[in-house]
């Protein structure tokens, strides 16, 4: 709807400037064009101002209501990491960085797998959420998915269980 009000706008600002000559209607086309066209003659495109200022709520009603291109995956990434924070907390100019053995290095790296498995379930729940029963290919593609899923969840966990078990 904001687009079909910006063309309307856009096309009524032409046709006044053409009425006006056609080196203004040329005019209009270059940048800054449109600009100079109503500081020049603000009395002629006052209908094409109303549709330009409705152009405004239909793209802030657009940024609140996020369509479904911007995946639920992407916005759980962007709270993520904004709530991280940008430097390792035990580690200062001065200080030398402590370096991890490599069973803490893999404790680590098996924490970041659970968490990264933690969102790609959470994507194949809302998948899974919305997938219709008649969409074949939609379904096999889920089910490659999932299947792809719970083997990456079943080497973390032997990864887990190994950790843990060489540590006792």
């Amino acid at each position: 709807m904001g687009l079909v009000c910006a063309l309307i706008g856009r096309i009524l600002l032409i046709g006044a400037a053409f009425g006006v000559s056609v080196w203004w209607g040329l005019g209009v086309f270059l940048p800054f064009g449109p600009l100079l066209f109503r500081l020049s003659y603000p009395d002629l495109a006052p209908t094409s101002r109303y549709f330009r200022l409705a152009v405004l709520p239909c793209v802030l009603v657009y940024f609140v209501l996020q369509p479904s291109g911007f995946s639920t995956l992407r916005r759980l990434e962007l709270l993520n990491s904004a709530q991280s924070s940008s430097a390792p907390a035990d580690h200062y100019g001065t200080e030398k960085k402590r370096t991890r053995t490599p069973l803490e290095q893999r404790r680590v790296e098996n924490n970041r797998e659970f968490e990264r498995l933690k969102v790609w379930s959470e994507t194949l729940r809302l998948k899974k959420r919305d997938l219709l029963r008649s969409d074949v290919q939609g379904n096999i593609a889920y089910d490659a998915e999932l299947a792809q899923y719970n083997a990456a969840l079943t080497k973390a966990t032997a990864e887990k269980n190994e950790i843990f078990g060489t540590k006792k």
